[in-house]
């Protein structure tokens, strides 16, 4: 340092701690959002393989579910084919509920969107879709 010259290190720290700060923010939110993606969880990726099999018109597996319709084939009522989206979910004790949502139809947009639940349980380490029904259940985020 020279006598006469002003020494400007709090603008340098403050800079520093801003870029760090927001390095920081930016690492939180890519970590959140990638712990939030679907295609980590086991549930989520059993109900893709499942509807994306089903949703081309192949064979539905066979579930170890005592007392339940094909769930493959109201899926397919308003067409043998369709795309889909996972909307929201639920599991604790080896059963789950999965909002999905189907699109029927032809191209891109596929039509309008139609809301099914699925109910699964996981068995051996398996998840396993049981039963579908029109619409959606209502999931609590919080519980």
């Amino acid at each position: 340092m020279y006598a006469g010259r002003p020494v400007r290190t709090g603008r340098a720290v403050v800079v520093a701690g801003a870029l760090l700060m927001l390095s920081a923010v930016a690492f939180g939110v890519t970590e959140l959002v990638r712990a939030g993606d679907p295609g980590r969880s086991p549930l989520h990726r059993a109900v893709d393989a499942y509807l994306e099999t089903v949703g081309t018109g192949g064979s539905a597996p066979a579930a170890a579910c005592a007392g339940t319709t094909d769930p493959a084939a109201l899926l397919r009522r308003p067409g043998a084919r369709f795309g889909h989206r996972i909307v929201s979910s639920i599991e604790g004790g080896g059963q789950a509920t999965v909002n999905v949502d189907l699109t029927h139809g032809p191209g891109p947009g596929r039509g309008p969107a139609v809301a099914y639940s699925l109910d699964l349980v996981r068995t051996g380490g398996v998840w396993q879709v049981c039963s579908a029904s029109p619409g959606h259940v209502e999931i609590d985020p919080f519980d």
